[in-house]
């Protein structure tokens, strides 16, 4: 197969639909993948600095425009199969070649491709992509009275969203701006195909005597003639191969014998993630006419779970090739407000999951799908996926159109990414069945969703193999809704307050799925993105409120801020510079406890997927990691909580503060550990230890008062090796100031990788 790329640059076009006294524009550079608003930005008609101060607004002034993408291209030679391949249209499309329409689109996510054979001419040939305007699209939509009534956790602006199959946060969310975009924002090319190729193939690995290679051929019958397929399998000293005839049909299956036990993928702290080089090969009458690569890995993932739970009675846990795996990992969330530039923020933010220690991600669903680069980083990495269909927080139609958009959807990416191990899970959504929760008195059960009761269901079962499905997270059956009964997976936000309170610390989930406490940015990023003159104070400041991320000038979230750095430290800073470190100290404390609190109550509690690693625009927010990848506090406290090994301590309980050695490894681990105050450098315990493989061992237990305020410093070390933890004794308010002593002596002797000054 040949693919000719037709990335580069393109004319842009764009006219108002409801002001014809709006100059239309014309631009004869514009970049694919792009965004219209970003070529805007680009020529300073809308303010170059697109996330500086209130500059994000100015978008809203070209949501009812549509526009033209156009090019031209040259075709060598004439082909039999020829495709044209748009891997991410946003969102309401048509599409010409040569003058002559050939299709529509109007989904976000998914790739989109035609059959061109017949249209293109040898030589020159034209493009033309007509995005309609989304909000006027919008506005002639009609909704039923379930919709009208909308529970979302932003129901002002939800019905606007509900038929548009694009990413939900664009049309304004909590932690990114209103900004509907439009534009080609993954590769557009041509694929002149060769005449025999795979349409769909999957490895089915359940059987542990061999591995079944099935396959669906596209091709003319004409062409379908003595065909073979030979696959081959290949890890370090690993190998596997086998060929077979494909006649009398394009569909079947290969059976690959397994000559020897195979290298199994593990996530991270739990073994290798080992990968299968695959290459698949068909041959026409004994002469090679396609070759295809990919990669495969031997695993098997379960989820095993009960729908309620009273603490103990109950479970939420992932067994991957039978093992039970404490899973610790970060909640991802769009790397941009414009999708066009995620790809470049990949490696930098997958680089931060990696070294943290994240063995997994959730993809939110009020994003979008992620490319393969990101799956391909997490399966070589050993960083389970937890992906979301792309819904959240809203009320979506159950009716016809809907079901038969989804199923479209649902379809093309499950057979887009079923063959990344890294894959975990399926789930419907993102908090719509516990938005149902919240206005129960006024909806339909949560099992009257089709979208995520029978839609979606169907579609996994029908086009994937050994991977579970969660209808939503948290999923609340009937059951749950009508008993208002505690759920096994829970996600714990609440009134967000001290994040020892009786909410927290109470909760009975064994699993949560989000979680997070806020973190001011560092001053210098501040000032990439706030005005200088509304850089302080915060207090009815736009900006601040804006970049919370609000655009109705709701100011809850900066206040709440505020409040969690007055409710640790009894007091507020009066300079930004104080008032983040305080944030940030606020932040780092409270991600530190609902990450260990999970950790030391194993077998009970079996993961956590806390909100968030890295911010997708300049923000005052829960990432520990904000726009410009400067790392605050949280960072460093994360890293040592959830690494493969920790020490941590549970909290004071009858006299005793016990400590654990938290081991999520299949190895025993024997070391040396020391307790000691930080102020004092007094030896509070010191001990050898032995903690048992992939479960929480107590190792120690301390006379402490509630009263007592101290910076404890946990010293462990495993075969030469020695790492830390810590743990701040006492109850608020606490000095901020002792604290930075404390902070001081502990990163002197413990190291640091947080850019926090001090």
């Amino acid at each position: 197969m040949k693919t000719i790329s037709l990335n580069g640059i393109w004319t842009l076009k764009g006219r108002s639909t409801t002001d014809p006294s709006l100059k239309s524009i014309e631009i004869t550079d514009a970049t694919v993948p792009g965004m219209a608003q970003l070529e805007l930005s680009r020529l300073g008609i809308i303010p170059e600095d697109i996330y500086m101060g209130m500059n994000i607004t100015e978008t809203e002034k070209y949501e009812d425009w549509e526009w033209w993408y156009e090019r031209e291209f040259d075709v060598p030679t004439e082909h039999e199969r020829a495709y044209l391949v748009f891997r991410g249209v946003d969102c309401f499309a048509e599409y010409f070649l040569n003058g002559e329409k050939i299709g529509e689109s109007a989904n976000m996510f998914i790739p989109y491709e035609f059959d061109v054979a017949n249209l293109l001419k040898v030589g020159k040939n034209t493009i033309t992509v007509h995005l309609l305007a989304p909000k006027e699209v919008a506005h002639n939509e009609h909704f039923d009275l379930h919709c009208l009534a909308n529970y979302g956790a932003f129901s002002y602006k939800g019905q606007e969203m509900l038929y548009a199959r694009r990413a939900a946060h664009t049309y304004g969310w909590d932690i990114m701006p209103r900004a509907i975009t439009c534009g080609l924002w993954r590769d557009v090319q041509l694929e002149l195909r060769d005449k025999i190729c795979f349409e769909q193939f999957f490895f089915d690995t359940r059987d542990p005597s061999c591995i079944l290679f099935d396959y669906e051929l596209s091709c003319k019958l004409a062409d379908f003639k003595n065909v073979d397929i030979e696959v081959e399998l290949t890890c370090r000293d690993s190998h596997y191969t086998a060929r077979r005839n494909a006649l009398p049909y394009k569909a079947g299956k290969v059976t690959i014998p397994l000559t020897k036990k195979p290298y199994l993928w593990w996530p991270y702290g739990y073994g290798e993630p080992n990968l299968y080089q695959a290459t698949a090969r068909i041959y026409s009458n004994g002469q090679l006419v396609h070759e295809m690569h990919t990669r495969m890995a031997f695993r098997t993932v379960e989820l095993d779970r009960t729908d309620v739970t009273d603490g103990k009675n109950g479970k939420f846990r992932f067994l991957i090739n039978g093992v039970e795996v404490m899973a610790k990992g970060s909640n991802w969330v769009p790397m941009d407000a414009f999708h066009n530039r995620d790809k470049a923020r990949y490696a930098r933010a997958l680089e931060l999951a990696k070294d943290i220690g994240c063995n997994i991600l959730r993809c939110w669903g009020g994003n979008v799908y992620e490319d393969h680069e990101f799956f391909d980083f997490c399966e070589e990495n050993g960083i389970m996926v937890w992906q979301d269909f792309a819904m959240a927080c809203f009320n979506y139609p159950c009716d016809e159109r809907m079901e038969k958009a989804l199923l479209e959807e649902a379809t093309a990416i499950v057979r887009e990414y079923r063959h990344h191990p890294s894959i975990i899970l399926w789930s419907g959504d993102n908090e719509i069945d516990a938005c149902v929760r919240k206005k129960r008195n006024y909806l339909l059960p949560t099992s009257t969703n089709t979208l995520t009761r029978r839609i979606l269901p169907h579609v996994v079962e029908r086009n994937d193999i050994g991977r579970p499905y969660l209808a939503s997270s948290p999923y609340i059956s009937d059951e749950a809704l009508i008993r208002g009964l505690p759920t096994a997976e829970h996600h714990l936000w609440g009134s967000r307050d001290y994040f020892k309170s009786y909410e927290y610390r109470s909760c009975p989930a064994h699993f949560i799925s989000e979680c997070g406490y806020h973190g001011c940015p560092d001053p210098e990023s501040i000032k990439k993105f706030i005005t200088p003159e509304k850089v302080w104070p915060y207090f009815d400041n736009e900006e601040w409120t804006l970049h919370s991320s609000d655009q109705d000038q709701n100011d809850s979230r900066v206040m709440l801020m505020h409040k969690q750095v007055l409710q640790l430290f009894g007091e507020v800073p009066d300079s930004l510079e104080d008032y983040a470190v305080a944030s940030q100290i606020s932040q780092a404390e409270a991600f530190k406890y609902l990450i260990e609190r999970m950790r030391v109550a194993r077998p009970l509690r079996s993961g956590i997927i806390w909100w968030n690693l890295l911010d997708g625009w300049p923000q005052m927010s829960d990432a520990i990691v904000d726009y410009y990848y400067k790392k605050k506090l949280a960072y460093d406290y994360v890293k040592r909580s959830q690494a493969a090994f920790a020490i941590c301590a549970d909290e004071i309980a009858k006299w005793k503060l016990r400590f654990y050695a938290c081991n999520d490894t299949q190895n025993e681990q024997r070391g040396r550990m020391r307790i000691f105050d930080v102020d004092t450098n007094e030896t509070l315990a010191e001990r050898d230890f032995v903690a048992s493989a992939n479960t929480s061992t107590e190792v120690a237990a301390l006379d402490i008062f509630y009263s007592e305020k101290r910076f404890l410093v946990i010293e462990w070390t495993i075969d030469g090796k020695t790492a830390y933890n810590h743990y701040l004794c006492g109850y608020p308010a606490f000095d901020l100031a002792k604290y930075r002593e404390w902070l001081a002596k502990y990163r002197s002797l413990s190291g640091f990788c947080a850019d926090m000054k001090i």
